[in-house]
Parts: structure tokens; sequence; C-alpha cells
């Protein structure tokens, strides 16, 4: 009885202390944060500190770069709430490529304006609805304005004209971004236009790769023939440079 009295007491003693240990605080769970436009998040100033690598001249400040979003001329940031640490907002990876390109085009001479339309042109597509878009859709397509049941051509409106010369600067700055090089080099573009109905719409949009570097996946049923041979050489051509940097001491 001594014996088994003096167990129950060793035994008492030890879950005592086990209770009155301190716990260690659990590690926040790691948070992945997944969005539609995919890939992972980047904060504001890494996305323009990554687009002053992709176009050097860009003087855009992470304070300016949130106007952007409201101006149309990058993606919006998914927000993740931090309790009573406040809020912290999540970028997409595309989101650099995309200020670089609008940087781009600003220097160029376009203005927003025209820079947040052939975005979207470029990215989601627009209605062709009025006049001037279907005359924008025209040039871009065919590269002149033809009048309908006729042989005659005209030539399109300073409107027109500045609104496909946008679309197509963006279209290669962004393609161009996206393939991880400087804009400030000119690179072999492939243009695609797709045309489609979206609730009793007809909808159209226009974007680019660059051959040898970047397809955009909207279009890699386009390159073909000619196209996918160029495409072909210069990869190929890029990976004998690289072995041969690799191979040179």
């Amino acid at each position: 009885m001594v014996e088994y009295g003096q167990r129950q007491r060793e035994y008492r003693r030890k879950s005592r202390a086990l209770r009155e240990r301190p716990t260690r605080p659990k590690a926040s769970p790691i948070v992945i944060i997944k969005h539609r436009w995919g890939g992972m998040a980047m904060t504001i100033d890494e996305v323009v500190e990554r687009a002053k690598e992709l176009y050097p001249d860009l003087t855009l400040k992470a304070t300016s770069a949130r106007m952007w979003t409201a101006r149309g001329l990058m993606p919006g940031a998914h927000i993740e709430s931090l309790g009573a640490h406040g809020t912290r907002a999540h970028y997409p990876i595309d989101a650099a490529a995309q200020v670089a390109a609008a940087g781009y085009l600003q220097d160029q001479g376009f203005r927003q304006k025209q820079i947040a339309q052939a975005r979207q042109i470029v990215l989601e597509g627009v209605p062709v609805e009025g006049d001037l878009m279907r005359d924008v859709v025209a040039l871009l397509e065919s590269g002149r304005l033809q009048e309908a049941d006729s042989n005659i051509f005209r030539l399109p409106s300073a409107e027109v004209a500045a609104i496909a010369g946008a679309v197509q600067a963006y279209a290669i700055a962004l393609a161009t971004a996206r393939a991880g090089r400087k804009m400030t080099r000119t690179m072999p573009p492939c243009f695609h236009t797709r045309q489609w109905s979206q609730d009793g719409k007809q909808m159209f949009s226009y974007f680019a790769s660059v051959l040898g570097y970047y397809i955009d996946p909207r279009g890699a049923e386009d390159i073909t023939d000619i196209a996918a041979d160029l495409d072909q050489q210069i990869r190929q051509q890029r990976e004998e440079i690289r072995r041969k940097r690799n191979t040179d001491f």
C-alpha cells in the first residue's frame, strides 16, 4: 500500500506539472492567396520594382501606382484582412508587365485614357459598337478601311488611327514584358485577333506574341507555318547561345 501511494503521488505530481507547463503558441498557418489572375501575389513596391527592370525609364512611384488601378492602367489588388493589424494588398505577377507597358506607352505620347482602352481591348475585349469601334477593328484586322459594297478605300480619322496605334503598341509592349525582355529592344511580334458573341454583343480583342520568347496562350493555335518556323529557329538560336556561354570560361 505504501508503494502504491507513492506511485499515485508521483503520477499526480507529473500531471500537475504538465498542466502548469506554459504552452507554445501555434504557428500561424501559411495562407496561399488564389485570385482570378492566377500566379503568385506581389506587393505594390515589388510590382513597381519589377516594372522598372522591364522598362528602365519608368518614373512611377509606388504611391502613385495605386491611382493607376482607378484609371484602368493596371489590375486591382486582392485585399487580405490582417485583423487588428489592418490590411495587405496583393497584386498579380502580371501587374508588373502591365505597369511597364503602360509606362512605355505614356512616354510614347499616348494619353492614359487611350492606354486604358488599349489595355481593355488586349486583355479582355470590347463590344464592337458604333462606327468608331468598327473602324478600329477593321484597321487592326486588315490595315485599311473599305467602304461597304465597294472597292473604295478611305483614310481613318485621327481618333481611329490613335486608338488602333495604342492597341498595337500596347499589345507588343505587354508581350515583350511578359517575355521578360526590356522594351528598349525591338522584338518580332505575331498579332492575334479574336471576335466572338457575348450577351448578344459582338466582342473584339487584339493581342500579340513575341516569337521565340513568349506565346500568348490565347493565340497558340495561330502559330503555324512561317510563324512556327521562325519561333522554333529563334528558340534554337537562344539555346545555342546559352550553351556556349555556359561552356566558355
